[in-house]
């Protein structure tokens, strides 16, 4: 293909917005999420608590999942005028998205094989401290579906309408 062709069949639409804001929001639940993974995977081993084991390596996903989302975001920007993608840099967040869905499949995986051998194997769990971790965990998950939110977006009509 030479170069003429390529600009016969180049497509500029770009569908990468920049926004600093929510970057900077996302490493701020990117450091939470991986201290609260170490956080319920060290005390889900230590307390015997699969649930605290099983959201510790869920977080675990959730921080790679970030970190593809990233990388995909950044790389996506960077190229977004790149000749060489002619159909703009849009479907590398979907090849994230698929990454991290694979992921997330071999975690369940390895929790489905952790949780058989818990069933022929069980351990005593020690309530109350996994209790208090669960609940610090559950306080994290809020706090960053706060700081993801984005509160910029409008649905006031700056019109009047007629309904007749």
């Amino acid at each position: 293909m030479t170069n003429k062709d390529t600009l016969l069949c180049s497509h500029r639409d770009q569908f990468v917005s920049y926004n600093q804001q929510g970057e900077r929001r996302t490493m701020y639940v990117l450091g939470l999420t991986v201290v609260t993974m170490l956080v319920e995977i060290i005390s889900g081993s230590m307390f015997g608590s699969m649930a605290l084991l099983a959201d510790g390596w869920h977080m675990g996903t959730h921080a790679a999942a970030f970190c593809i989302t990233l990388f995909t975001y950044r790389y996506a920007k960077k190229h977004q005028h790149d000749a060489q993608f002619s159909f703009g840099t849009g479907k590398f967040s979907v090849l994230g998205g698929y990454t991290s869905a694979i992921a997330l499949g071999m975690v369940a995986l390895v929790m489905f094989g952790e949780s058989l051998f818990r069933l022929f194997n069980p351990e005593q769990i020690r309530f109350n401290e996994a209790i208090v971790v669960a609940v610090i965990g559950l306080t994290v998950n809020l706090a960053s579906v706060l700081l993801l939110h984005d509160h910029d977006h409008d649905h006031d009509h700056d019109h009047d309408h007629d309904h007749d």
